[in-house]
């Protein structure tokens, strides 16, 4: 007890502690990496249904760019020992730093073949009855894309990825997606270190009335182009009979 009363007392030794104890409280304020703010995102429409331009808005992000995952499945029915679908209208956003991964699982090989003016086509082997096509650096337009192989199972299951890599603005980003191409049912988003589960509702079928109004509309146009033509037509005509006369 006198060695530690002494050791206080001494005032070198004192203002060491004093230093410690100053040291120990900053430590406690500094935040672990674990208690660090997380980046967040968030979709709009919250309920999407087919056809409708998905937004991503982030916040709290490090670093110039983020990567945006966007993943979905397809179950394809095989026929005479071969499977196929076809997505159209795919929209790759401008930038270079995007992949596009197909991975078939029940199959023999995949052949993603894409178009945008002519066709090319990608192939991969199975392994174990896996294959996947991965293909980096895509330029931006809007394509079709057609996925097919063989198998010998009764249907066989997709998985579709697309990663774009997005610029961040202060912490801060926006993210358009089309999902035309992209079938009703679940899908999956992820960005950062989040992932969401998102519900892609069917597009709503055009009710009887709006289908009579478009054959009304389309029935109106025609005879307006009909008129037009007979018109001139008849201008033609008149105008080689007054040729021939106006020649005897």
């Amino acid at each position: 007890m006198k060695f530690a009363f002494t050791f206080i007392q001494n005032q070198s030794n004192r203002k060491k502690l004093k230093l410690l104890f100053c040291l120990s409280i900053l430590l406690c304020l500094i935040p672990s990496p674990g208690n660090a703010a997380t980046n967040s995102w968030e979709l709009f429409p919250e309920n999407p249904i087919v056809g409708d331009t998905l937004e991503i808005r982030g916040n709290d992000f490090a670093g110039e760019t983020a990567d945006v995952w966007v993943s979905f499945e397809k179950d394809v029915q095989v026929s005479d020992g071969t499977y196929a679908y076809l997505l159209e209208d795919v929209v790759i956003p401008p930038g270079f730093n995007n992949r596009f991964t197909v991975q078939a699982i029940g199959v023999d090989d995949l052949n993603v073949r894409v178009k945008m003016i002519l066709w090319i086509t990608i192939t991969g082997k199975a392994k174990e009855g896996v294959a996947t096509v991965s293909q980096v650096g895509v330029p931006p337009g809007t394509y079709k894309i057609r996925i097919d192989g063989k198998s010998n199972a009764s249907d066989v299951k997709l998985r579709i990825t697309g990663l774009q890599q997005v610029k961040v603005d202060s912490g801060s980003f926006s993210y358009k997606y089309d999902t035309k191409s992209i079938p009703s049912g679940n899908f999956e988003v992820k960005v950062g270190d989040v992932t969401k589960q998102v519900t892609l509702q069917p597009a709503e079928s055009p009710s009887s009335e709006q289908k009579e109004d478009k054959k009304e509309n389309v029935f109106r146009d025609w005879n307006t182009w009909k008129i037009w033509i007979e018109g001139i037509l008849i201008g033609i005509i008149l105008l080689l009979l007054y040729s021939r006369i106006k020649k005897r």
